[in-house]
């Protein structure tokens, strides 16, 4: 009985295991379009940024969202992504932060993962933090707004 118990439990680990390393390895960051420095350093569209980490359960769960809203406002917008699923991705997204203008942002946001954010394009704050929604609606009346303000 206590054999059989304990092999149960084993095959239960494994198969958590297993589903939970596939589920890491589908979640890499998503690739957005560079943005040039010059489009970089001007005033204009806003900023749509993706704080992700390929560990982050919300980042899994909302991964089409973000597909959806990267489709939506492609060229509308400037879509950034920061990922920190490790002290390297970290470190580079620290660097693309610096170089998009965006440091205050990353230092004030760093590793808090599950989030969308609506920057100003021109004074590159916040007008909008949305962790884990799944309504599609509140990111795009979000930056809906942002883009009338444009």
């Amino acid at each position: 009985m206590i054999k059989k118990a304990l092999f149960v439990i084993a095959s239960l680990s494994v198969a958590f295991m297993a589903t939970a390393a596939a589920l890491y390895v589908g979640n890499a960051a998503p690739v957005v379009p560079e943005i040039s420095a010059a489009e970089a350093n001007g005033a204009g569209a806003p900023f749509v940024v993706k704080l992700h980490a390929r560990w982050c359960p919300v980042c899994m769960l909302t991964k089409d969202l973000w597909s959806d809203i990267a489709t939506t406002y492609a060229g509308r917008v400037r879509l950034v992504v920061f990922d920190f699923t490790n002290e390297a991705t970290t470190s580079a997204s620290r660097a693309e932060a610096r170089r998009l203008g965006l440091e205050s942002f990353f230092a004030e946001n760093e590793g808090w993962t599950g989030t969308i954010a609506v920057l100003d394009g021109r004074t590159r704050e916040a007008t909008a933090l949305i962790h884990g929604s799944r309504d599609r609606r509140e990111y795009d009346e979000a930056i809906d707004k942002a883009l009338r303000t444009f």
